[in-house]
């Protein structure tokens, strides 16, 4: 299948999309760019602004218009923060932030059966941290290493802790083995990422 994939907001969420991207390519998927014919497609959103959230609507109302055959798939913190908007849009999966993984394994269904499907938990009772591929792309020489997730600062002009919930740490131990690892691939600088990066540990 060829997948492209849309990528709005910060660097988790881009490093969740290379992640993403790892494992399909992995499953036996294409990933080709977004402007070009594909079977399904992405949107991962980010719901920091409402600039950001009109944005997703935009790319998916496009798509849909555009390519009104393939399967159309809605991730990420819009989603996760607005789950009542979810049902004015045209989208075959609707997920929220948590579970890249099962998020592919959905995508597949959705593509598969040609049934909607919609995935949204909530992020305040996640408790374990995610473990995701780490890398970045293929002709660059740096990468990216998500080292926490979530948030409990809970700033009166912030949504982000609606959208990942409670403080999640990578390990130590896990670190440093992704960061060999990204070594070993011939990355010369990673950049450690999060989303209250100076919280990590604090679970």
């Amino acid at each position: 299948m060829k997948i492209a994939i849309y990528t709005l907001g910060c660097k988790v969420n881009q490093y969740e999309t290379q992640a993403m991207e790892q494992a399909l390519r992995a499953r036996g998927h294409e990933i080709v760019d977004f402007s070009a014919a594909a079977d399904a497609y992405v949107v991962n959103s980010c719901s920091v602004t409402a600039v950001s959230d009109q944005k997703s609507r935009q790319a998916l109302h496009k798509i849909r218009r555009d390519r009104p055959g393939a399967v159309l798939a809605l991730c990420g913190c819009y989603p996760q923060t607005h789950p009542e908007d979810m049902g004015g849009l045209d989208a075959d999966l609707i997920a929220g932030t948590g579970d890249r993984m099962g998020f592919i394994a959905l995508l597949e269904r959705a593509a598969a059966e040609r049934a909607k499907v919609t995935a949204i938990d909530r992020a305040f009772d996640r408790r374990a941290f995610e473990v995701l591929p780490a890398g970045g792309l293929e002709d660059r020489t740096r990468a990216m290493l998500k080292v926490e997730d979530g948030c409990v600062n809970f700033c009166s002009y912030c949504i982000i802790p609606y959208a990942r919930g409670p403080v999640r740490s990578l390990s130590p131990e896990r670190a440093a083995e992704q960061a060999a690892a990204l070594a070993a691939a011939g990355y010369r600088e990673i950049v450690l990422t999060g989303i209250e990066i100076s919280s990590w540990g604090a679970d």
